[in-house]
């Protein structure tokens, strides 16, 4: 397979149940390129992968080159995270409190890795979250992610941000901060639901 290229690629919302079956092929072949062991990989793929209900819960932003999804990321803007004492809290001067959304997953096919695709996917979700005013984004990552999410922009989050947290849960957990006076326009996605980057 020859590989995309990011003004070929096209971003696509919203998704129906039909588009489940791309979403979790996705994430499957994401996991299977894990650098963990196979017994890792099953038992991670089950929780990780999305069904009907989930689109609930759950907004989700696709990118697509030609027919086939490429990456996939999954967001809870429905359910806010509270955070304490954040850099942007403190510099807000309120309470020490942020109002932020939950990075559920970015997850981008084994052969379109390294291209730009999770990035892509990241900056339109960042554009998307600051319009609706969250302060911050969370994620909860695998050990192997982490230096990813640190190289684009995310911090390690602080028991005293997030209290009566178990870390032991999920010990890799970062926070994007997002800076209100860096907003940016989301990229126009048309009546269809899709956006193409370049002709």
């Amino acid at each position: 397979m020859k590989t995309p290229k990011l003004d070929q690629v096209v971003l696509r919302q919203p998704v129906s149940t039909g588009d489940l079956s791309d979403i979790n092929a996705v994430i499957e072949e994401a996991i299977a390129s894990w650098p963990t062991s196979p017994r890792l990989k099953r038992l991670a793929m089950a929780p990780l992968q999305y069904r009907g209900v989930d689109l609930q819960d759950f907004e989700f932003l696709l990118c697509y080159k030609a027919h086939a999804c490429l990456g996939v990321a999954a967001w809870q803007p429905s359910v806010p995270m509270v955070l304490q004492q954040t850099s942007v809290a403190q510099t807000d001067g309120e309470a020490g409190n942020v109002n932020a959304v939950l990075l559920h997953g970015l997850f981008v096919s084994a052969q379109a890795q390294g291209r730009g695709i999770g990035g892509l996917l990241l900056d339109e979700l960042t554009c998307r979250v600051r319009r609706e005013k969250f302060s911050s984004i969370q994620v909860r990552v695998e050990r192997f992610s982490t230096s990813y999410f640190e190289q684009r922009g995310f911090r390690l989050l602080t028991h005293e941000e997030e209290p009566g947290f178990q870390p032991t849960s999920y010990p890799y957990r970062y926070v994007l901060d997002l800076d209100p006076s860096e907003e940016r326009d989301s990229m126009v996605i048309n009546k269809t639901g899709a956006l193409k980057l370049s002709g």
